[in-house]
Protein backbone atom coordinates (compact mmCIF):
# COMPACT_ATOMS: atom_id res chain seq x y z
CA UNK A 1 0.00 0.00 0.00
CA UNK A 2 2.77 2.44 0.81
CA UNK A 3 3.72 1.93 -3.40
CA UNK A 4 0.48 2.56 -4.27
CA UNK A 5 0.04 6.00 -2.01
CA UNK A 6 3.49 6.87 -3.44
CA UNK A 7 2.28 6.18 -6.84
CA UNK A 8 -0.80 8.48 -6.70
CA UNK A 9 0.72 11.28 -4.55
CA UNK A 10 3.03 11.41 -7.42
CA UNK A 11 0.47 11.49 -9.98
CA UNK A 12 -1.72 13.97 -8.08
CA UNK A 13 1.11 16.26 -8.01
CA UNK A 14 1.40 16.14 -11.49
CA UNK A 15 -1.86 17.50 -12.49
CA UNK A 16 -3.82 14.85 -11.20
CA UNK A 17 -4.60 13.25 -14.96
CA UNK A 18 -2.52 11.01 -17.24
CA UNK A 19 -4.39 10.29 -20.20
CA UNK A 20 -3.50 8.27 -23.05
CA UNK A 21 -3.83 9.98 -26.34
CA UNK A 22 -7.11 9.70 -28.17
CA UNK A 23 -9.20 9.83 -24.45
CA UNK A 24 -10.10 13.52 -22.45
CA UNK A 25 -10.19 13.06 -19.08
CA UNK A 26 -12.49 15.42 -17.18
CA UNK A 27 -13.61 15.79 -13.54
CA UNK A 28 -16.52 18.12 -14.47
CA UNK A 29 -19.82 16.92 -15.56
CA UNK A 30 -21.30 19.94 -17.12
CA UNK A 31 -17.86 18.91 -19.48
CA UNK A 32 -18.81 15.72 -19.52
CA UNK A 33 -22.40 15.93 -20.86
CA UNK A 34 -21.22 19.05 -23.47
CA UNK A 35 -18.66 16.57 -25.06
CA UNK A 36 -20.76 13.46 -25.18
CA UNK A 37 -23.52 15.33 -26.36
CA UNK A 38 -21.74 17.10 -29.14
CA UNK A 39 -20.25 13.31 -30.21
CA UNK A 40 -24.27 12.44 -30.30
CA UNK A 41 -23.28 9.28 -27.56
CA UNK A 42 -26.31 7.93 -26.17
CA UNK A 43 -25.60 7.75 -22.00
CA UNK A 44 -27.45 5.99 -19.48
CA UNK A 45 -27.04 6.25 -15.66
CA UNK A 46 -26.71 3.20 -13.36
CA UNK A 47 -27.37 4.40 -9.49
CA UNK A 48 -27.06 1.09 -7.85
CA UNK A 49 -30.34 1.82 -6.36
CA UNK A 50 -31.65 -1.75 -7.13
CA UNK A 51 -28.62 -3.12 -5.25
CA UNK A 52 -28.90 -3.65 -1.04
CA UNK A 53 -26.94 -5.74 1.11
CA UNK A 54 -24.05 -7.96 0.96
CA UNK A 55 -23.38 -9.14 -2.99
CA UNK A 56 -20.59 -12.07 -4.19
CA UNK A 57 -18.06 -11.34 -6.47
CA UNK A 58 -18.92 -11.03 -9.54
CA UNK A 59 -21.86 -9.29 -9.77
CA UNK A 60 -23.48 -8.25 -12.51
CA UNK A 61 -25.76 -5.63 -13.81
CA UNK A 62 -27.18 -3.56 -16.35
CA UNK A 63 -28.11 -0.24 -17.45
CA UNK A 64 -29.41 1.28 -20.85
CA UNK A 65 -28.13 -1.94 -22.53
CA UNK A 66 -24.71 -1.60 -21.21
CA UNK A 67 -23.83 -4.88 -18.98
CA UNK A 68 -21.01 -4.35 -16.64
CA UNK A 69 -19.65 -6.81 -14.03
CA UNK A 70 -17.94 -5.54 -10.34
CA UNK A 71 -15.09 -7.68 -8.83
CA UNK A 72 -13.92 -7.32 -5.49
CA UNK A 73 -11.51 -9.36 -3.09
CA UNK A 74 -14.11 -9.68 0.00
CA UNK A 75 -17.40 -9.37 -1.95
CA UNK A 76 -19.37 -6.33 -2.80
CA UNK A 77 -21.93 -4.34 -0.45
CA UNK A 78 -24.41 -1.51 -1.37
CA UNK A 79 -26.34 0.42 0.74
CA UNK A 80 -28.59 3.40 -0.36
CA UNK A 81 -27.33 4.02 -3.79
CA UNK A 82 -23.61 3.56 -2.85
CA UNK A 83 -22.37 0.43 -4.11
CA UNK A 84 -19.12 -0.42 -2.39
CA UNK A 85 -16.41 -3.10 -1.39
CA UNK A 86 -17.17 -5.49 1.41
CA UNK A 87 -14.10 -5.49 2.78
CA UNK A 88 -11.82 -2.21 2.79
CA UNK A 89 -8.20 -1.79 1.43
CA UNK A 90 -9.52 -3.60 -1.84
CA UNK A 91 -9.73 -2.25 -5.00
CA UNK A 92 -13.07 -2.93 -7.41
CA UNK A 93 -13.15 -3.33 -10.97
CA UNK A 94 -16.02 -3.21 -13.28
CA UNK A 95 -15.57 -4.59 -16.96
CA UNK A 96 -18.08 -3.76 -19.62
CA UNK A 97 -19.28 -6.92 -22.23
CA UNK A 98 -19.85 -4.13 -24.53
CA UNK A 99 -17.02 -1.57 -24.59
CA UNK A 100 -18.37 1.85 -24.35
CA UNK A 101 -16.93 5.29 -25.80
CA UNK A 102 -17.46 7.75 -22.71
CA UNK A 103 -17.75 6.22 -19.04
CA UNK A 104 -17.59 8.71 -15.83
CA UNK A 105 -18.51 7.91 -12.16
CA UNK A 106 -19.15 9.92 -8.87
CA UNK A 107 -16.12 7.39 -6.97
CA UNK A 108 -15.40 8.51 -3.72
CA UNK A 109 -14.12 6.04 -0.24
CA UNK A 110 -16.32 5.67 2.79
CA UNK A 111 -15.54 3.97 6.32
CA UNK A 112 -17.35 0.95 7.43
CA UNK A 113 -20.62 2.59 8.30
CA UNK A 114 -20.45 4.36 4.87
CA UNK A 115 -19.57 7.25 5.84
CA UNK A 116 -17.33 9.60 3.49
CA UNK A 117 -13.51 9.59 4.24
CA UNK A 118 -10.82 12.13 2.51
CA UNK A 119 -9.01 9.29 0.33
CA UNK A 120 -6.57 9.32 -2.41
CA UNK A 121 -8.48 7.79 -5.76
CA UNK A 122 -6.24 6.24 -8.47
CA UNK A 123 -8.73 5.26 -11.35
CA UNK A 124 -7.24 2.62 -14.23
CA UNK A 125 -8.84 2.27 -17.35
CA UNK A 126 -8.16 -0.67 -19.86
CA UNK A 127 -5.56 1.03 -21.60
CA UNK A 128 -3.67 2.42 -19.01
CA UNK A 129 -5.07 5.64 -18.87
CA UNK A 130 -5.03 6.95 -15.05
CA UNK A 131 -6.31 9.45 -13.41
CA UNK A 132 -5.47 10.23 -9.72
CA UNK A 133 -6.71 12.73 -7.32
CA UNK A 134 -8.17 13.25 -3.80
CA UNK A 135 -11.94 12.71 -2.53
CA UNK A 136 -14.17 13.90 0.03
CA UNK A 137 -17.83 13.68 0.52
CA UNK A 138 -19.90 12.44 -1.40
CA UNK A 139 -21.81 15.34 -2.38
CA UNK A 140 -23.09 15.06 -6.08
CA UNK A 141 -20.98 15.28 -8.83
CA UNK A 142 -17.81 16.54 -6.23
CA UNK A 143 -16.19 13.30 -7.06
CA UNK A 144 -16.87 12.95 -10.28
CA UNK A 145 -14.39 11.71 -13.17
CA UNK A 146 -15.27 11.38 -16.73
CA UNK A 147 -13.66 9.75 -19.56
CA UNK A 148 -14.54 10.26 -23.03
CA UNK A 149 -13.10 8.62 -26.56
CA UNK A 150 -13.57 11.42 -29.03
CA UNK A 151 -12.03 8.88 -31.70
CA UNK A 152 -14.24 5.73 -31.34
CA UNK A 153 -12.02 3.98 -29.30
CA UNK A 154 -13.66 1.97 -26.50
CA UNK A 155 -13.28 1.52 -22.96
CA UNK A 156 -13.94 -2.60 -22.02
CA UNK A 157 -12.58 -1.78 -17.81
CA UNK A 158 -11.93 0.66 -14.88
CA UNK A 159 -10.60 -0.64 -11.40
CA UNK A 160 -10.59 1.65 -8.86
CA UNK A 161 -8.02 1.88 -6.19
CA UNK A 162 -8.30 4.07 -2.50
CA UNK A 163 -5.64 5.10 -0.13
CA UNK A 164 -5.10 4.84 2.86
CA UNK A 165 -5.90 0.56 3.45
CA UNK A 166 -8.83 1.29 6.15
CA UNK A 167 -11.20 2.52 3.17
CA UNK A 168 -13.88 1.34 1.28
CA UNK A 169 -13.90 1.81 -2.32
CA UNK A 170 -17.24 2.94 -3.36
CA UNK A 171 -19.22 4.50 -6.48
CA UNK A 172 -22.31 6.69 -6.44
CA UNK A 173 -23.30 6.57 -10.04
CA UNK A 174 -21.78 5.77 -13.40
CA UNK A 175 -22.61 6.95 -16.46
CA UNK A 176 -22.06 5.25 -19.83
CA UNK A 177 -22.18 6.70 -23.28
CA UNK A 178 -21.92 4.21 -26.64
CA UNK A 179 -22.70 5.32 -30.32
CA UNK A 180 -26.53 4.74 -30.87
CA UNK A 181 -27.60 1.63 -32.81
CA UNK A 182 -28.15 2.34 -37.09
CA UNK A 183 -31.84 1.90 -35.98
CA UNK A 184 -31.37 4.32 -33.14
CA UNK A 185 -29.98 6.89 -35.57
CA UNK A 186 -32.21 6.23 -38.34
CA UNK A 187 -35.44 7.18 -36.28
CA UNK A 188 -33.09 10.30 -34.76
CA UNK A 189 -33.09 11.55 -38.19
CA UNK A 190 -36.41 10.65 -39.18
CA UNK A 191 -37.74 12.89 -35.84
CA UNK A 192 -35.37 15.90 -37.18
CA UNK A 193 -37.24 15.80 -40.60
CA UNK A 194 -40.76 15.57 -39.45
CA UNK A 195 -39.81 18.53 -36.80
CA UNK A 196 -38.07 20.44 -39.63
CA UNK A 197 -41.53 20.07 -42.07
CA UNK A 198 -43.45 21.04 -39.06
CA UNK A 199 -41.41 24.45 -38.55
CA UNK A 200 -41.65 25.64 -42.02
CA UNK A 201 -45.33 24.49 -42.43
Amino acid sequence: MKTLTAIAIATTVLTASTASAGLITTPSKPVFDTIVSNLGLQVSEETFSSYQGFSSSPTTGAAGGVTWTAVASGGLYAEDGVFSTNSPGTSIQFTFSEPVNALAGTFFATAFNFTPVPAILVAILNDGTTWANLTGPAEPYGNFVGFVSPTGATISSITLNFSPSTAFASVGSMWFGVVPAPGSIALLGAAAIIGGRHRRA
